[in-house]
């Protein structure tokens, strides 16, 4: 197929993709605070970014980028009446982020043949398959620290596989190496900072890459190994920092005793398996995923004759996804002691994905170098990609349109209460009562109970007390 005509066939899956996408960015547009961003906010906010940080790491959580991004993000750079920013910006870069990463991905198989278009259809396919398959979109990508505890990382990775794919075939100099090997450290220690559940899975992932990365090139330490050997010890490192927080001890107190052993691996199990079982039976997930590899094994079909494949290269892709999807399940179930909330799979979403996807496109090269006709392999592909995109996007599409009412209504609701506090607190009043704040997120709020956390939160934000209806 020409290059003209890979263009135009990948064309309608862009457009489809997109059009997703731009949906769920505007969706995210009425993203407003509530629930623990306010606490973010008031501790960022009083403390600063350092002390605030470290407020945290003694009588909370080991969290460090996370608080660090509150101070950055929702003080410094958007502020409170810049939170529905955040969701559209980050979907927009994440997608660029992919489009870098795939197109320079590409290139480095074959710089004829690697197009923009492709890169694009896989990018904007990729990143709508994650969004939708994560189980709560809402707390995912729409709450403010769901998002960035969870799918922010995911973002900055993606953001780094570009910027290490770019730059290590530009080095010239062992010494060159050095220094990305120790900015490849520092990246992974801060990356791991968002989330315990993420600092475990970007462990097992570089760990994971690693050995394959030694396993693929006849155990030979090259500049890629070298590189992926830093990142996981900054990943191990991240992990360290995070574990010995003495606010774990403080939170797990608050939480019901740490399941066994056994009841950990039975909790994580059923988990995962639900997860799959959710993904299997709604149409959109379904559709999003099968396009998706679809989309991938047709790409793929243009580089017949640059892959050498192995015999384990392509079952190792599959079987590596699932078992990463799993991995980040059992730190959440053991520090939730139940089923974790469904706004940490998004992180399981990703490396399903990621890997499947990697496999896909592995499969469709070698579907090119098998078939009697490659030209109609990659039509028939194509053709059953857009469809399933399509019918996703539709989906994807009328879950905004079902799901904008709520946010809008919200929304409103949270502009005329920040006004009415603000007026109250103006006034000098004791107290102020205000609507209740039911969420889309389904996240809590203030109640009639001044030491409730969610009353609370709001109060030391705004410095005046704040009561809610009770419920």
């Amino acid at each position: 197929m020409s290059a003209k005509n890979r263009f135009w066939g990948s064309f309608p899956i862009i457009a489809f993709a997109t059009i997703a996408l731009a949906g769920l960015a505007y969706l995210g547009g009425y993203t407003r605070f509530m629930a623990d961003d306010y606490c973010s906010a008031y501790t960022a906010n009083r403390f600063g970014l350092l002390r605030s940080i470290w407020y945290w790491y003694i009588n909370w959580s080991g969290r460090y980028t996370a608080f660090a991004f509150d101070w950055l993000v929702l003080i410094k750079t958007f502020g409170p009446y810049g939170a529905h920013l955040v969701p559209p910006v980050a979907i927009a870069i994440w997608l660029v982020a992919m489009i870098a990463a795939v197109h320079t991905t590409l290139k480095a198989i074959s710089r004829h043949t690697a197009t923009w278009s492709a890169a694009i259809a896989i990018s904007a396919s990729f990143v709508l398959a994650v969004i939708v398959l994560s189980p709560d979109i809402a707390q995912s990508y729409f709450w403010l620290n769901g998002m960035r505890s969870y799918s922010l990382p995911l973002v900055t990775l993606s953001i780094y596989a570009f910027l290490f794919q770019w730059i290590l075939p530009r080095l010239k100099s062992g010494k060159a190496l050095g220094w990305v090997c120790i900015l490849a450290f520092v990246l992974a220690f801060a990356n791991g900072g968002f989330s315990e559940t993420y600092a475990v899975f970007q462990l097992m992932l570089f760990v994971f890459l690693t050995v394959l990365e030694w396993f693929a090139h006849d155990r030979k330490i090259n500049a890629e190994f070298k590189l992926l050997s830093f990142a996981t010890l900054g990943a191990l490192l991240s992990v360290i920092v995070i574990v010995l927080a003495p606010g774990n001890a403080i939170r797990r107190a608050a939480s019901p005793p740490a399941p066994t052993f056994i009841r950990l691996a039975q909790i994580s199990i059923g988990s995962y398996l639900s997860f799959i079982q959710d993904i299997l039976l709604s149409p959109q997930q379904t559709t999003a995923l099968i396009g998706a590899l679809l989309v991938s094994a047709w790409a793929g079909t243009e580089y017949k004759s640059q892959i050498t494949l192995r015999w384990w290269t392509i079952p190792t892709q599959i079987v590596g996804g699932l078992m990463l999807s799993f991995v980040c399940i059992p730190p959440s179930v053991y520090g939730y002691a139940d089923t974790p909330p469904p706004r940490t799979l998004s992180i399981a979403v990703f490396a399903l994905a990621a890997f499947w996807m990697s496999a896909s496109f592995l499969i469709g090269s070698w579907l090119a170098r098998t078939s009697r006709s490659s030209v109609r392999l990659e039509i028939g592909l194509i053709v059953l990609a857009t469809i399933l995109i399509g019918v996703s996007s539709a989906l994807t599409m009328a879950y905004v349109n079902q799901n904008q009412g709520a946010y809008i209504a919200y929304a409103r609701k949270w502009d005329s209460m920040d006004a009415q506090i603000l007026q109250a607190r103006a006034n000098h009043q004791p107290f102020v009562n205000i609507p209740a704040m039911i969420n889309w997120a389904a996240v809590e709020r203030p109640n009639d109970h001044a030491k409730f956390w969610a009353t609370a939160c709001y109060s030391e934000y705004y410095g005046i007390q704040v009561y809610g209806p009770p419920y």
